[in-house]
């Protein structure tokens, strides 16, 4: 029974080892936004957010390989709005933009970067044997020229006697 528990416990030390970022929540909490749920690589949108520190620096930062799309200034209320640019070279798929000002406080959201996704180059397997599309279509005249004269020659024959 004290094993159990003993494994319980180190289980739950370890999961909680694993900590995920600090986020503030509440009625209070940073919260950011964007004008668009999609865009294509190279797009612009409106990125604004909330509940941030007055006069704070806010860092954009685009999530997947995370890439800064910039920094603005947090107005008296708190709020800011920033246009930043996708980079051209982001992959297509979901992503998140995170504003984290430099008093800890963040807030993320979702968007989807559209485009087409490259198609892995697959490797051709090499040519044997040969081509054989034009003997084959001399070969099936051939048979239909022979056949003719056959169905011909009986016919003569049968004419004749």
């Amino acid at each position: 029974m004290k094993a159990k528990f003993a494994l319980i416990v180190a289980v739950a030390a370890v999961g909680l080892s694993f900590s995920a970022p600090a986020f503030a929540y509440g009625p209070n909490a940073a919260t950011v936004g964007d004008s668009a749920s999609s865009i294509g690589p190279g797009g612009s949108l409106t990125v604004s957010g909330s509940n941030f520190a007055p006069g704070d620096t806010v860092t954009i930062v685009l999530h997947s390989a995370p890439v800064t799309l910039g920094t603005t200034t947090v107005n008296a209320s708190g709020a800011f709005s920033a246009v930043v640019t996708i980079p051209s070279d982001t992959a297509p798929g979901q992503h998140e933009i995170v504003a984290s000002d430099t008093d800890g406080d963040s807030a993320s959201t979702s968007l989807l970067v559209t485009g087409t996704v490259p198609l892995a180059a697959t490797p051709s397997l090499p040519f044997t044997g040969a081509d054989i599309a034009a003997l084959s279509g001399v070969g099936a005249v051939a048979l239909a020229l022979g056949g003719m004269l056959i169905l011909t020659g009986r016919r003569r024959r049968r004419v004749t006697q």
